[in-house]
C-alpha cells in the first residue's frame, strides 16, 4: 500500500516518531508547516493555515498523520491538514506521541477526545488512531512528575521497553 507520513512536531517527539514510522515501513515523509509557527496562538486555536504541501495526498493509498495533542485538543496544524485534504485521502491513520496515559485517555486532556474528533472530521476514512504516551519512556517513579514529563522527548536512547512494544505492534498492524 503506497503510504506517506505527514507530521507536525513542536518539541521533536512526533518528528522522531514520524521518521521512525516512515523508515520502518519504507515510505515517504513530509512535514506540515504552519504559515506562522506561533505555539501560543495555536494553543488558543487561532488559525493562520498551513503552508502548501509538496506532495499530493491523492497520490497515496494511505496517509499517516502524526502530531501532538495539546491539553486534550487536536491542534490547529493537524486540524487544518485534515479539513484541507480529507477529500483527497483514501485511508487515514492518526498517531500521536502525547501526554495522556492509557488509564486517563477519556479524561479532560485524554487522547481519546482527540481521536474522536479526528474520526468525526474524517469519517470512515479514519482506519486507526494510536497513542504513544511519552510517560512510557520515563522510569516508573517519575511517571507522575509533570516537570519530568514536560522535559522528556522521544529519542533513540529512550525508545525502548513498553513504548517500543506498542510501536512494534503498531508497525505489524500497518503491514
Amino acid at each position: 500500500m503506497k503510504t506517506i507520513v505527514y507530521y507536525y512536531s513542536n518539541k521533536g517527539s512526533n518528528r522522531f516518531l514520524a521518521k521512525r514510522i516512515a523508515k520502518d515501513i519504507s515510505c515517504e515523509i513530509e512535514e506540515i508547516k504552519p504559515r506562522l509557527n506561533a505555539h501560543l496562538l495555536m494553543m488558543m486555536g487561532i488559525n493562520l493555515g498551513n503552508r502548501k504541501l509538496k506532495s499530493n495526498c491523492e497520490d497515496y493509498e494511505r496517509v499517516i498523520l502524526c502530531g501532538p495533542i495539546w491539553m486534550g485538543k487536536l491542534i490547529v496544524p493537524l486540524k487544518n491538514f485534515i479539513r484541507n485534504n480529507i477529500l483527497k485521502i483514501n485511508n487515514l491513520v492518526f498517531v500521536s506521541c502525547c501526554g495522556s496515559t492509557f488509564d486517563k485517555k477519556d479524561e479532560k486532556f485524554g487522547h481519546n477526545l482527540v481521536f474522536n474528533e479526528v474520526k468525526k472530521l474524517s469519517g470512515e476514512k479514519c482506519k486507526h488512531c494510536e497513542a504513544f504516551p511519552i510517560v512510557l519512556v520515563l522510569p516508573t517513579e517519575l511517571r507522575d512528575d509533570s516537570s519530568a514529563f514536560m522535559k522528556t522527548h522521544l529519542n533513540d536512547q529512550n525508545f525502548k521497553g513498553e513504548m517500543l512494544d506498542i510501536y512494534n505492534e503498531f508497525i505489524i498492524n500497518l503491514s
